[in-house]
């Protein structure tokens, strides 16, 4: 039997108890109403049946709705369980993300830093290289200078026992003369 059925039974059964009542004999002492007992108690009987069913429809609609609630706080704890987890994933991610792209930047930095400290170790040995070789070269020059003045002084008193050996030899031929 559909609620509505039910309610529409129930509401049939107090329009028939009203019937009896308005068809009920008025006694002349006192003004109460005769009425026909019997009916009377099988309309009652009729609303006991009746109520019953629309009370056992009325608890399950009740029932039905608490299910309908309960389903959507389900629903609804488990979105809200849900979306909590994905923003602690996010969070996650882009904590790992600013951990990632602060890494790179340091590592960025320690390559840059130890780039210039290669640079500047580099332009020091080859300033030192330089200065070495520049030492070495000044060195070699005053080597070579020292040795073409040996070389010449040598051959300054080569050329002057030559030129002595000549004068003699000149000078004996002019005394012979």
């Amino acid at each position: 039997m559909s609620p509505g059925g039910a309610h529409m039974e129930i509401l049939d059964l107090i329009d028939a108890l009203e019937e009896l009542v308005i068809q009920a004999r008025r006694l002349p002492v006192g003004g109460n109403l005769v009425v026909d007992r019997k009916r009377m108690l099988d309309v009652i009987d009729q609303m006991r049946l009746a109520v019953p069913s629309d009370l056992r429809q009325a608890q399950q609609v009740l029932e039905f709705r608490e299910q309908i609630i309960d389903e959507a706080h389900a629903d609804a704890r488990q979105s809200a369980e849900q979306a909590e987890q994905e923003r602690e994933r996010r969070i996650n991610e882009s904590s790992v993300f600013r951990e990632a792209q602060d890494r790179g930047q340091q590592l960025l930095m320690d390559a840059e830093a130890r780039a210039r400290q290669v640079i500047a170790e580099s332009d020091a040995t080859a300033a030192a290289h330089l200065s070495e070789a520049a030492e070495a070269a000044s060195k070699q020059l005053d080597d070579a200078d020292q040795y073409a003045i040996e070389v010449l002084r040598r051959l300054e008193s080569q050329m002057q026992t030559f030129l002595d050996s000549i004068r003699v030899s000149m000078n004996s031929l002019e005394e012979k003369r």
